[in-house]
């Protein structure tokens, strides 16, 4: 046999690896990654259930966001490739409410304490005129002040401008007020959005996960804590559902490690 005979046998026996669902083939000088169908399955089965618990969108909608996600190149693990579209077109600028989320949020609540990267809902309600515009910004300020044929005093600060405006009656209303703090508020909507979609695919990649481990015959588990101080919230949620996928609740930074015993 030659040399290159010899290479093209190594080349036969060599098997594809498989780290996380991701097949990778390392028989060529660059390798070339290619996903196991069950985690796409894993995936679906997880979207299918948590997107049911969004209030505010139709079935057919689900199914489209479905349809963008899987024609998506690498489908759900590229999110870069429909995070933003699916943002625009079925949740922003409108009434929407992740069920979940408001049960955990009532929870803690209730508790008095929340786990250290929980979303708080912090919705900007404005007490006073003077609260609403020290939201905007000094030239947002001085064209509210020719909007209402205001006289500026030369070199005016921000806080100037403030109590030039503040009694102009209805100011609160003003198309520019309103949208500074329509703006402000959309900013944790679309956090919120953004936890959502990353939840599902965590849950899906750890649906994935268990089951591989329960097919290699893993019966044991160790919950590894990112942030120690939210293992109280992690054993709660535990207690509740001990079968609960990762991440646990909105948030959840913990991880679920199988043990083989030898």
């Amino acid at each position: 046999m030659g040399i290159f005979g010899f290479f093209k046998s190594i080349r036969k026996k060599e098997e594809p690896v498989i780290e996380n669902g991701i097949q990778i083939n390392s028989n060529n000088s660059m390798p070339t990654i290619k996903p196991e169908n069950e985690i796409f399955e894993c995936y679906d089965e997880i979207f299918k259930e948590m997107i049911s618990d969004i209030s505010g969108l139709s079935q057919n909608e689900a199914k489209e966001i479905n349809f963008i996600i899987k024609k998506c190149d690498g489908g759900f693990l590229n999110m870069g490739g429909y995070h933003s579209i699916v943002w625009e077109k079925y949740f922003k600028g409108r009434k929407w409410q992740w069920k979940e989320y408001e049960e955990w949020s009532s929870t803690f609540e209730k508790l008095g304490k929340f786990p250290s990267n929980f979303p708080k809902k912090n919705e900007f309600v404005p007490a006073t005129s003077e609260d609403a515009l020290s939201q905007l910004n000094a030239s947002e300020l001085k064209a509210l002040c020719a909007e209402n044929q205001l006289t500026l005093p030369q070199k005016a600060k921000k806080n100037d401008l403030i109590e030039l405006l503040k009694v102009v009656p209805n100011i609160t209303k003003s198309p520019l007020v309103t949208s500074k703090i329509d703006e402000l508020n959309s900013r944790f909507v679309y956090n919120l959005y953004s936890l959502f979609m990353r939840t599902i695919n965590f849950r899906g990649k750890s649906l994935y996960d268990t089951r591989r481990s329960e097919k290699i015959g893993v019966k044991k588990f160790n919950i590894l804590h990112t942030f120690e101080e939210d293992r109280e919230f992690v054993e709660m949620a535990l207690r509740i559902n001990p079968d609960a996928l990762h991440p646990v609740f909105p948030s959840d930074m913990s991880i679920k490690k199988p043990i083989i015993d030898f």
